[in-house]
């Protein structure tokens, strides 16, 4: 469900030897009925023809048909919408993986499903769709994390996942898996949609450098208050992260993030910046500096430079705010940071 460029590219790779179908927009199951799903990927190019690909659920459970996983990978913010559309099929699913961003959509899922039917999943590889009916992997650094939400075994869904051909871990608790990907997610995102800059061009800026760490930061301390412990995910040490952000001194860390940050998400564009870009008017931002804040409000952390980060892309997306007013001003930026921060101290 949702099959963009992380659930057309796990669902592609799933076709070779699975039954699969790709639940997604109009263009993509025409195109993919029309060429099959084309698979760009760093080695080679390849099409897959025996796949199905509809364009709504209903369609998708026709004749009958029933699932033993159905791949959640729609944007967190139309989680509601999807959960009511699957609903009246819950029956006919024997579990549902969550590839979604954010640290709720799991709970969310648990409400609809049942605790015991969710998995909770990452996916690090950077991807893309140059058109419909083709998606591609930027880069194989990264892989697959998955950990159930309740004790279960998911060794079928791990069989079934070693196909994609991606590095995969599981974990025992899907907290700490989904936080430590979150703070990656953090990185270099609100303040270059905000800005208009590219991840590259913001981390050159110190001023604007050590506005990141101060939400990074922000983060550790919500997650160390909820006893969250940060682990390592295929390609990314994020424990080694976590120290260098409680220990290191700014210089350090930039000299060690700057180079990270620019590889690890190829030549994508940040997902905050890119829906801005593309005009949309609904943002992730909820479910990632938002999602810090909630945690922070609901345990007594105070969490204001998220909580600026988050107020200013929401302002951008909802039209309150015009793009040309934060266009590259990292002094204002700068400003309303300091003054976030001195009143809540």
């Amino acid at each position: 469900m949702g099959a963009g460029a992380i659930g057309g590219y796990v669902g592609g790779r799933l076709a070779d030897g699975h039954a699969v179908t790709l639940v997604g927009r109009a263009k993509l199951a025409d195109a993919v009925r029309a060429h099959g799903l084309k698979i760009v990927e760093p080695e080679a190019t390849r099409t897959v023809r025996e796949i199905c690909a509809v364009d709504s659920v209903e369609a998708a459970f026709q004749n009958g048909a029933r699932f033993d996983l159905a791949l959640f990978c729609v944007k967190t913010y139309d989680t509601h919408t999807a959960i009511d559309q699957l609903r009246p099929y819950a029956s006919r699913i024997d579990g549902i993986l969550s590839f979604q961003n954010g640290v709720a959509s799991e709970e969310v899922l648990g409400d609809a499903f049942g605790r015991e039917k969710i998995v909770a999943g990452t996916i690090l590889n950077p991807t893309s769709v140059p058109e419909p009916g083709t998606v591609r992997l930027e880069k194989r650094k990264g892989g697959i994390g998955l950990a159930p939400v309740e004790t279960r075994s998911i060794d079928s869904i791990v069989d079934a996942l070693q196909d994609t051909g991606l590095q995969l871990r599981t974990y025992g608790d899907y907290r700490s898996m989904k936080w430590s990907k979150l703070l990656l997610n953090l990185i270099g995102n609100a303040t270059s949609a905000i800005l208009d800059m590219t991840t590259g061009q913001t981390f050159a800026d110190r001023r604007v450098f050590r506005i990141e760490i101060a939400a990074l930061r922000e983060t550790i301390d919500v997650m160390r208050a909820m006893s969250i412990q940060a682990v390592a995910l295929p390609g990314y040490p994020v424990p080694l992260l976590d120290f260098a952000l409680r220990a290191m001194p700014i210089p350090l860390l930039r000299a060690i993030m700057q180079p990270l940050a620019k590889s690890g998400r190829g030549d994508k564009l940040p997902s905050l910046l890119m829906d801005l870009t593309h005009g949309k008017t609904k943002s992730e931002i909820d479910d990632l500096n938002g999602a810090v804040v909630r945690a922070g409000s609901s345990i007594g952390i105070k969490t204001p430079v998220n909580a600026l980060l988050t107020g200013i892309v929401q302002d951008l997306v909802a039209g309150r705010a015009k793009r040309s007013i934060w266009h590259r001003q990292i002094d204002q930026l700068v400003t309303a940071v300091q003054l976030a921060r001195s009143t809540q101290h």
